[in-house]
């Protein structure tokens, strides 16, 4: 039960009658009058704040953690809101002054210790155990990073003195952001050294230097300490070792000793006098942090409270007896032995102080790790003690068991409360809290943003935009104004902020919408919705949403930075945006304002009211002034008045917030001493960013910031922290430049060095969402560049780093493979980097960062073989990057490579298959390998390919036969274009775009005609049926109900609108079809699209000739023909004269063998480009006819009278027009109407276009887009040339298995028949492609199976005969049979026939080897009985007529066994389907009524599983869940229905249902067990499209629709493979062994034997050698066989005949003869 409750306005400024809830809760009240009494007290429920009486009789307002509602009793013990409920909440309505908790998914641990007495553990944990626990952090989902800062320290680091103030802020670090344990500890004996302090407080400092007694010690301090009055309070500043010792950085080793020789001595005298005075003139506390040690000051502040608990983990080494050791160098490195007794005695002392006052009094026991070892000679030495290897081994094991339970615990519990949605709404209030951070100007600004969200004038209905260039602080103003809102509206406002780019979810559109409507519903508490992939139906529920604020809790949308959306979805052009918008919703939006971006002027385009473009100004002076007082507070700081004119004054050269923020990050490093050549400032943001990077350069070393922020610049969509260290760890220019102190014992870059890089750029890098994690990027564009040109201008260098960044996300250097190298010094080698590996998955997820960007680095460093092996010809590369990514992503790696790499066949014989292939890998990415083993025609280039292909090593079926086109032919792309049918395509006289409409889908799609992909998706145009290009193919017109919304083709941006009569025939024409036509009733309205749409002329047709929406229409430049509504009369509209030219007929009539007749209506026309005649075609004809504009009749192509032409169109210059005729496309020449060619395809044409003859595009009713080249040769799509099979059958009928591994039994139209009765039936081996037995039957109009030998042939009612497929003929009649054409009749395994008596009333039992009638089973029925069904084993029959009962009969005993009547417990609509088990104990049947999981009270269809021997219901199955998804899904009362149910095993059966989804039910409890998803969903229809197969052997399920095989694995119901081929699929049949199966397709037909292969094995690689003269006699093929049948007779009845229902006479013609 979830917890309701509502906080106060004072804790979250969201204060309303509406409850905030979390997670799947209840809708609350929409309005006051919805809302529910308390019935126990009768009075009204209190959903918001209440006053409480204190104990001393004062009331006050009750806190957030007090309230809840009480509509849920049983609750009342949690009488307090969780603090993470609290969280939630606050995030959730955009509280931008909460506190944000971490949500970074890292483990980050910071290592204290000594230096030299610890280096053996620390080089055990780097080499063992870290690497450990990066892998365990990776594989949960984390990164795991070690901040060690005894490992890499420059001297440019030590020449500050800033290295322990990086210590401490690295801790700080690690305890905000680390999952779990954030501290270890290793201290030991040693107490370690005492820093020299860098700052000291002005106050302090003078009383001890005013104290100091030695003068030599006075002198130094003067030396080296500077009075900063720039600090705020004043501090001394301890100069840089390099100030008066500038060897201290000389590139000269012997100088450079000399000099750290000469700073070690100075500091320490200054040290000395520091830490004794300090003694003498401070308290105790005050005095310690002058003699603290920097492992002290660590330690504290791990342990500070609430720090250690769960963070803190302690190695206690103790080494017996070593204080009683004799003094020694290298007992000094273990513990402090050696100088003053009291400087000894005092360290010692200050570290028991530490151990026992601190560490083990703080932490708990579980937290301490004790070992305790011996001393040696040489110190901690594995190499020479085993005990102290073994205590190492230990120690490493311990650490990692520990280590991995603290972060499995913190883990599972921030898993608990994690929540996406919760997560992106905290990283933006963070995100904003950052820039709101010393803000302060921009007044005037503010103020406009204020007036426009108090405002309910008409611009506070559309979108407010602040546009600016680049830097000129849009975001910052945008956080202060979310800062501001609910101060500025005074009521509980819900504030939606998103800083676009800086997320996963923020960074393309799809993620964005989504993400903003999830949020909506949580805080409106309106019901979620899955997450869809369509944008269409994103953009629908994002415009609902935006309409869901109410006035009692307004809604501020916020989008910063809409030119940071990714491109997809053509998002930039903001026509998912709503320009009007609800009342009490606000948008607020920013963006750069050039053209390049497309955001600003596609808004501009749609918002009318000018005060919502708001241009964000040059700050002004007196708000630099403020901004720089501010800022400099917040840093206590301060700047003397010449550094500050400095500043000003370089502002007013270099106008832009990016330059101020650049100056003063430069100026908190000026000193009040500094002399005016230190304090110098940039001219320029440019000047600016290049002097940041060269102290960078100094600060960390040239090599490193080099390298470090090329990578970072060229990596594809940026780079995490991690993934930088660990590239930085493979480059060994890096690594021998940074080795200077110590040798670690792993070659990896110390993570310090790339922490403080990034730190030092803070404030300029920007962590943003890309594949599916966080990554760094440059924040501005003018760092971008920078970067570019300083760092990556060599395009050779360039290539060196992207072979870097590809070797990284091949995981070329992971697993433990070594790496070479060669140090600065000569010496070579090769070492383990411990880089992350890059498996394709980890788990369940895809590694998208590899996907993405291993293919492009490799291109970007020419790597073309590389590219081939590891991305584009590499199988499960292809698969997982289908799989986790969109195809296109895919695709356009490939463009890419293709056009670096243009002579790369392989790579190119791939990808052209690909897009042949991209219907099926839509379907299923699994599809790869079959799809490309089909199309690929082997040979030297390729069978590398494809044997990598045969060794695949999942489940996949594969054709015996080549069936799929092959690159190289004609077909070029073959592209899945829409979910649903395809109405109409149109495309630019250039032939380089088509657009195509779905309407059932709401989609409209423009495609690029050379590359065969998407340009984008034209939104927002729901009801469309028509789009077409107009005004010389630069805008679009979509026709919408009463509406033409015309948009620009390139952009996106609306041009105009035009009003329309509704239901009209749409057309375009005129020069650069600059006019739109709309013909309705006898009218045709004119629209001039160039004057926006205006309507010129109302043009009325002289005879009235009346229009409609059936009307059909072509367009020239200066002539419209146009039908009526009937489609019977053609007139041709006078564009020059404005004049309708006298109608005339079309149509044709007619006549059946009765002299009746009939009109058959034009069914399409088409002018000829010269404008002198046009072409028409009629209904049901195949002639064309040549008329011009009066009617009269110029020429024709007659009627063949075998095909029927569907369309006729010109190609634009006139020379050659071209017909549909279902699958075939026919080009015609003109001139002399010879036909040229045929194009062929595999499904029925929707529509067909081409303006050159060579390209040519169709769509077709599979819903895929083909885009041809008639240039191209043809090529056959099997490689067995004609078949036998199809020589000889013209149309198939009938398929069966007959048990044999390689016959079937084959039915179909004869070749050359003469008649639709005209058939042949045999046997045919499918191996051979031969008839082993055929015989041609002429009169026959069906036939049925029996057994592997006997099928049943049908000549008419009476005749029915047992035909025997070995001797072909015929083997017995059946005696007395007479049932009514198409009747329903079973064979059983008991030899027997069961067939319906002749009325119908009663069943009839035939015995098949003697043809006798065996009995008839009379029930007493007054209805005829329409359905039967017989169980497998023949024992039991059921039997229903319309409005029931259910009559059972036993087929053994021969008798009624009894009947289940409708009522009451069962609707009149039941028993339509029936199904029996093998032993006859259970029958399932279908009825309909309404179901105990549903609301609404409709009436569905579901099963009922009666128990036939106790005659009684058990139970009924159903799946109520996805019944009421298939209503909301087809907006309509349509019902799951079950069309056929199969027997899985003795304990589950599968349903076929009308919504193309199969379900395995339990057959002993009715469980709903699985669904078969998978299949195109059917709307609307009686039946289901989906077909099942099921073989006793097979393991496996077999389904199947006109356009994909799938298969299932028969226990785990798992799909396992699919394939999509180019045909129709008509039949799939198991073979007799279950091992492989057939399928049958048409035009030609063809029979083709299908291969599973299970693994690296085929599943059916059998031998076919059985001998055939084990199952048929001989090989024949026999004459016709023909019986006398009399046409147009009574059939009398039969003496004897046992069957003496009577039957009612029939006026059905097909009742009379078959």
């Amino acid at each position: 039960m979830y917890k309701r409750y509502v906080l106060t306005v004072e804790k979250i400024g969201c204060s309303s009658s509406q409850p905030i809830q979390q997670g799947n809760k209840t809708s609350g009240p929409r309005n006051a009058s919805e809302k529910k009494t308390d019935k126990s007290t009768d009075k009204p429920q209190k959903t918001g704040a209440s006053d409480v009486t204190t104990k001393d009789g004062t009331q006050t307002k009750r806190t957030f953690t007090e309230q809840q509602t009480a509509e849920y009793p049983e609750e009342k013990e949690e009488s307090k809101v969780s603090q993470e409920d609290v969280l939630k909440t606050k995030a959730l309505v955009g509280c931008i002054d909460m506190e944000c908790p971490s949500q970074a998914k890292i483990v980050r641990i910071f290592t204290s210790s000594t230096f030299t007495d610890t280096k053996q553990e620390r080089n055990m944990l780097m080499k063992f155990a870290y690497p450990k626990l990066k892998e365990y952090c990776r594989k949960v989902g984390y990164e795991f990073q070690v901040v060690d800062m005894r490992w890499g320290i420059r001297d440019e680091a030590t020449d500050d003195h800033m290295t322990t103030e990086l210590c401490l802020n690295e801790l700080k670090l690690c305890q905000k952001l680390s999952t779990g344990p954030n501290f270890v500890s290793l201290l030991s004996h040693k107490y370690g050294y005492t820093p020299f302090k860098r700052v000291i407080e002005s106050g302090e400092f003078e009383k001890i230097f005013n104290n100091v007694e030695d003068k030599g010690a006075k002198d130094l301090f003067q030396k080296w300490y500077r009075k900063d009055d720039n600090s705020v309070p004043p501090t001394y500043i301890l100069l840089s070792v390099s100030t008066h010792i500038p060897d201290f950085l000389s590139e000269d080793k012997e100088k450079k000793k000399i000099a750290k020789n000469k700073w070690l001595e100075e500091s320490q005298i200054m040290q000395e006098a520091l830490s004794g005075t300090a003694k003498k003139v401070f308290d105790e506390e005050t005095a310690r942090k002058y003699l603290q040690s920097v492992t002290e000051k660590e330690t504290e502040e791990g342990l500070k409270p609430n720090m250690a608990k769960d963070h803190f983990l302690w190695l206690n080494r103790n080494i017996k007896d070593i204080e009683k050791q004799e003094s020694s160098y290298a007992l000094s490195r273990y513990i402090e032995c050696i100088g003053p007794e009291e400087k000894v005695q005092r360290a010692r002392q200050m570290l028991r102080e530490l151990k026992e006052d601190k560490l083990k009094k703080r932490l708990d026991p579980s937290k301490i790790l004790n070992y305790s070892v011996n001393w040696s000679a040489t110190g901690i030495d594995p190499n020479s003690s085993e005990e102290h290897k073994t205590y190492l081994e230990s120690m490493c094991n311990d650490f990692v068991h520990h280590m991995i339970g603290m972060v499995e615990k913190s883990v599972a519990e921030k898993e608990k409360v994690t929540d996406p949605l919760i997560e992106e709404c905290l990283q933006h209030i963070r995100f904003c809290q950052s820039k709101c951070e010393g803000f302060t100007g921009r007044g005037e600004t503010l103020k406009q943003i204020k007036s426009y969200v108090t405002s309910s004038g008409a611009g506070g209905n559309q979108p407010l935009v602040l546009h600016g260039t680049s830097g000129t602080g849009k975001t910052s103003i945008l956080a202060k104004a979310a800062e501001m809102i609910r101060l500025w509206m005074n009521k509980p406002t819900v504030i939606i902020l998103r800083f676009l780019g800086t997320s996963p979810d923020s960074s393309d559109l799809m993620s964005l919408l989504y993400s903003i409507c999830c949020q909506i519903r949580r805080v409106y508490n309106l019901r979620p919705l899955p997450r869809t992939q369509d944008i269409t139906v994103q953009i629908s529920d994002f415009e609902l949403m935006m309409k869901e604020s109410r006035p009692n809790l307004p809604l501020v949308l916020i989008l910063d930075s809409l030119d940071q959306l990714d491109h997809a979805y053509n998002a930039r052009q903001m026509t998912w945006l709503l320009p009007k918008l609800a009342p009490t919703t606000k948008v607020i939006l920013s963006t750069l304002p050039e053209p390049i971006y497309q955001c600003f002027p596609a808004l501009q385009s749609e918002i009318t009211a000018p005060e919502n473009l708001i241009h964000v100004p040059v700050l002004e002076t007196t708000d630099v002034k403020s901004i720089l007082d501010k800022w400099l507070e917040m840093r206590n700081r301060k700047l003397t008045d010449e550094q500050t004119q400095m500043i000003l004054k370089g502002f007013e050269k270099c106008p832009t917030p990016l330059f101020l923020k650049l100056s003063f990050e430069e100026s908190t490093t000026w000193t009040s001493f500094y002399s005016p050549e230190k304090t110098v400032l940039q001219s320029t943001v440019r000047e600016s960013i290049e002097h940041l990077f060269e102290k960078l350069e100094k600060m960390h070393g040239k090599i490193l910031v080099t390298r470090a922020l090329s990578y970072l610049t060229l990596a594809h969509n940026g780079a995490s922290e991690a993934e930088l260290e660990d590239i930085l760890s493979c480059d060994d220019d890096v690594l021998n430049d940074v080795y200077m102190y110590w040798t670690p014992p792993i070659r990896r870059l110390p993570p310090l060095l790339i922490v403080r890089v990034r730190n030092d750029l803070s404030q300029y890098l920007v962590e943003r969402g890309a594949d599916g994690t966080r990554v760094m990027s440059w924040y501005h564009r003018q760092f971008t560049e920078a970067a570019e040109a300083r760092y990556c201008s060599d395009p050779e260098q360039n290539k060196v780093i992207h072979s870097n960044l590809a070797d990284f996300f091949n995981g070329t250097w992971a697993n433990g493979i070594k790496k070479r190298f060669t140090t600065s010094n000569g010496q070579t080698g090769e070492e383990d980097r411990h880089v992350s590996a890059q498996p394709l998955k980890y788990g369940k997820n895809y590694n998208i960062r590899a996907l993405s960007n291993l293919p492009y680095h490799r291109i970007k460093a020419g790597h073309g073989n590389l590219l081939e092996q590891q991305c584009l010809a590499n199988i499960p590369f292809l698969l997982s990057k289908i799989e986790a990514m969109p195809l296109t992503a895919t695709l356009n790696d490939f463009v890419s490579a293709i056009e670096v790499f243009p002579d790369n066949e392989l790579i190119k014989m791939i990808y052209d298959s690909m897009l042949l292939s991209q219907k099926g890998l839509v379907t299923d990415p699994g599809q790869i390998v079959p799809q490309l083993l089909g199309r690929l025609q082997e040979n030297d280039v390729n069978k590398g390919f494809i044997a990598q292909c045969r060794v695949y090593p999942k489940t996949f079926i594969e054709p015996e036969e080549r069936i799929l086109e092959r690159p190289g032919g004609q077909l070029v792309h073959c592209v899945a274009a829409h979910k649903a049918d395809i109405d109409m395509m149109d495309i630019t006289k250039d032939g380089n775009l088509v657009v195509t409409v779905c309407a059932r889908s709401h989609e409209i799609s423009l495609w690029d005609i050379k590359t065969g992909q998407q340009k984008r998706k034209i939104l927002g145009k729901k009801r469309c049926m028509t789009a077409l290009f107009c005004c010389g193919d630069k805008l679009i017109a979509c026709v919408t109900d009463k509406t033409v919304l015309v948009e620009e083709v390139v952009t996106g941006k609306l041009y105009c609108t035009a009003n329309i009569p509704a239901d009209p025939t749409i057309c375009v024409a005129g020069k650069d079809k600059t006019f739109l036509l709309a013909f309705k009733q006898t009218a045709c309205f004119l629209y001039d699209l160039q004057d926006n749409g205006k309507l010129i002329k109302q043009l009325i047709h002289p005879e009235k000739m009346k229009f409609g929406g059936l009307s059909l229409t072509d367009c020239t430049e200066n002539y419209v023909a146009v039908t009526d509504f009937c489609q019977r009369f053609i007139s041709v509209l006078d564009l020059k004269s404005m004049t309708f030219i006298k109608k005339f007929k079309g149509s044709v009539i007619t006549y059946d063998k009765d002299g009746k007749g009939k009109w058959q209506e034009v069914l399409t026309l088409a002018i000829h480009p010269d404008e002198t005649h046009l072409a028409f075609i009629t209904l049901f004809t195949s002639e064309i006819i040549f008329a011009d504009f009066h009617g009269n009749k110029i020429r024709n192509v007659p009627d063949n009278g075998y095909r029927m032409f569907e369309t006729v169109d010109f190609t634009p210059d006139g020379k050659h027009f071209f017909v549909q005729t279902f699958n075939h496309l026919i080009f015609f020449n003109t001139a002399t109407l010879n036909e040229i060619d045929v194009l062929d395809q595999s499904y029925d044409l929707v529509a067909a276009k081409t303006v050159d003859m060579k390209t040519v595009i169709t769509v077709a009713n599979d819903r895929n887009l083909r885009i041809w080249d008639r240039t191209r040769s043809k090529q056959s799509t099997t490689d067995r040339g004609d078949y036998n099979f199809s020589q000889k059958i013209k149309a198939l009928r009938n398929i069966w298995s007959l048990g044999s591994t390689r016959y079937i039994f084959v039915d179909g139209r004869a070749t050359n028949a003469l008649s639709y009765e005209d058939r042949l039936f045999g046997v045919y081996d499918c191996i051979t492609d031969q008839f082993l037995k055929l015989r041609r039957m002429v009169g026959s109009y069906g036939v049925s199976h029996i057994d592997a030998t006997r099928v049943l042939l049908y000549l008419n009612r009476t005749l029915v005969f047992v035909f025997n497929l070995n001797t072909m003929n015929v083997q017995t009649k059946l005696q007395f049979f007479r049932c009514k054409p198409m009747q329903l009749v079973i064979p059983t395994h008991r030899n027997q026939l069961i067939c319906l008596t002749k009325a119908g009333k009663n069943l009839k039992v035939y015995d098949l080897s003697t043809g006798k009638v065996v009995c008839v089973l009379k029930a007493g029925q007054t209805m005829t009985l329409n359905f039967f069904d017989v169980n497998s084993t023949g024992t039991v029959a059921c039997a229903s007529s319309d409005e029931g009962p259910l009559i059972l009969y036993d087929l053994v005993d021969q008798n009624v066994m009894y009947t289940i009547p409708s009522k009451p417990a069962y609707s009149d609509l039941f028993g339509l389907y029936k199904w029996i088990n093998a032993d006859g104990t259970r029958l399932i049947f279908s009825t309909t009524g309404m179901l105990p999981d549903m609301k609404g009270g409709y009436s569905v269809d579901h099963l009922v599983v009666w128990d036939i021997q106790n005659k009684k219901e058990l139970f009924r199955m159903y799946d109520s869940v996805y019944q009421i998804k298939y209503m909301e899904q087809t907006k309509m009362e349509a019902t799951t229905s079950v069309d056929r149910l199969c027997q899985l095993d003795d304990k589950r059966l599968i349903t076929l249902n009308r919504d193309n989804i199969p379900r395995v039910y339990h057959l002993d409890t009715g469980k709903l067990l699985n669904r078969l998803e998978g299949h195109t969903m059917s709307v609307g229809l009686h039946t289901t499209s989906v077909r099942l197969e099921i073989h006793e052997k097979s393991p496996y399920i077999l389904t199947y629709d006109e356009a994909c095989i799938r298969l299932w694995e028969k226990t785990t119901c798992k799909q396992v493979a699919t394939f999509s081929p180019d045909q129709t699929i008509n039949n799939v049949l198991w073979s007799g062994c279950g091992r492989f199966f057939y399928t049958t397709s048409e035009d030609p037909v063809k029979i083709v034997r299908w291969k599973i292969h299970n693994g690296y094995k085929e599943m059916s690689d059998i031998s076919f050698n059985e001998d055939s003269q084990s199952i048929f006699s001989s090989e024949a093929e026999f004459e016709p066989l023909e019986i006398d049948i009399l046409e147009d007779v009574e059939f009398p009845v039969e003496e004897g005949d046992p069957d003496d229902d009577v039957e009612v006479p029939s006026d059905d013609e097909d009742d009379k003869c078959c």
